[in-house]
């Protein structure tokens, strides 16, 4: 039996347009529809389905029209201090619980601990919660970013690029400790060093 690989060529390039639609960050679901509708205009054409392959070429660019504008925006970032006993924070904790657990230990509670709500163009994108260990090193404990806005651009912004210096006035050095995999990756990405090969802890000069 003889294979039809255009055909299966459209049945894969459908199946990208589909997956796109799954996903909740606006910006993985451009990427994703554009490889699909350019997926989808080359089936079209190679089958010489001229309306399919133009109507999908345009989704294309319809789709880097908007890419180019979500990274040429000028967006605004800022941290703002957050009081634990404020019913805002205990909403905000209590509606986010079931991630904020998978991904982090449950926090102890202690007077010492300082908590930031992450602010990105005025609406509140997450929350960061530490404590001093010294004079000049502060401990991040938690380091939460809602899924929609989860693009490290606020890692980077806050973390990355030193800017916390000016928050967290009188600290030299970060230090934060990875619970899985995927949040190590995150603080090498935005500048963390991995403390010794036998430890989950992780360290940053500001």
């Amino acid at each position: 039996m003889e294979i039809n690989w255009i055909e299966w060529f459209g049945y894969i390039s459908s199946f990208v347009v589909l997956i796109s639609l799954t996903m909740s960050s606006i910006i993985k679901l451009r990427w994703i529809n554009l490889i699909g509708a350019i997926m989808f205009s080359i089936f079209g054409f190679m089958i010489n389905s001229y309306p399919t392959g133009t109507l999908n070429l345009g989704i294309a660019f319809i789709d880097l029209y908007y890419l180019y504008k979500i990274y040429m925006r000028k967006e605004e970032f800022s941290m703002v201090k957050a009081n634990f006993d404020s019913d805002y924070f205990k909403y905000f904790i209590n509606f986010n619980r079931k991630e904020i657990d998978e991904q982090y230990n449950t926090l102890s509670e202690t007077s010492d601990y300082k908590a930031y709500y992450y602010l990105r163009n005025n609406n509140i994108s997450g929350v960061m919660i530490g404590r001093a260990l010294d004079n000049d090193t502060f401990f991040i404990e938690l380091d939460y970013v809602t899924k929609e806005f989860r693009d490290f651009k606020i890692g980077k912004y806050f973390l990355g690029e030193n800017r916390i210096k000016l928050l967290l006035k009188g600290y030299s050095i970060l230090k934060a400790r990875a619970n899985s995999k995927h949040h190590a990756q995150y603080l090498e990405k935005i500048g963390f060093k991995k403390v010794g090969d036998d430890t989950n802890e992780y360290i940053k000069t500001i």
